[in-house]
């Protein structure tokens, strides 16, 4: 079993647990600042049993490390995002990327066009539009009477006498 670890001077490990006759032992299948597929790919090398790459990707997230995609989806990313926002392809790169694709066993789904908008957009500008979407369902919340207006307050939560100890 292989799990993520997070060590002080700000590096993440991958590190495998096993049984030996002399009782557990884990060892460490790779080090890395940045989550890649290629870190991923050598800790897989390295692992006696087989790794539960999104398991890990999400452990990975959880402890506050960042995920890079691989340079092909990057890459693909990059050409969506430039498409979607209006840039053109020659039909000769577009044939070409149309035939390479038809082998490939990832077809679009339904979520993908909508977030394509959205695709080459940085941090910054994806955490603004989002507080502009709270704050108009906030309104709306509000003009609906469905949450009155001002700072929510916390309820006072009152807490039962226990009976003494005899």
């Amino acid at each position: 079993m292989a799990t993520i670890v997070a060590r002080r001077d700000g590096r993440f490990e991958i590190r495998e647990s096993f049984r030996t006759p002399g009782g557990p032992r884990s060892r460490t299948l790779a080090a890395f600042r940045v989550m890649t597929e290629e870190v991923l790919d050598g800790a897989a090398r390295r692992a006696r049993s087989r790794l539960d790459r999104s398991a890990l990707v999400r452990r990975a997230r959880d402890l506050g490390a960042q995920y890079e995609e691989s340079h092909e989806d990057r890459a693909a990313l990059d050409v969506l995002s430039r498409l979607s926002h209006g840039g053109k392809l020659a039909p000769s790169v577009a044939g070409a990327l149309r035939d390479a694709l038809r082998g490939s066993p990832a077809g679009v789904t339904d979520s993908i066009p909508p977030v394509l908008e959205w695709l080459g957009r940085g941090a910054a500008e994806r955490g603004e539009a989002l507080r502009d979407l709270l704050r108009l369902a906030d309104r709306v919340a509000r003009s609906r009477g469905l949450r009155p207006a001002g700072d929510l307050a916390y309820p006072h939560i009152r807490s039962r006498s226990l009976p003494e100890a005899s």
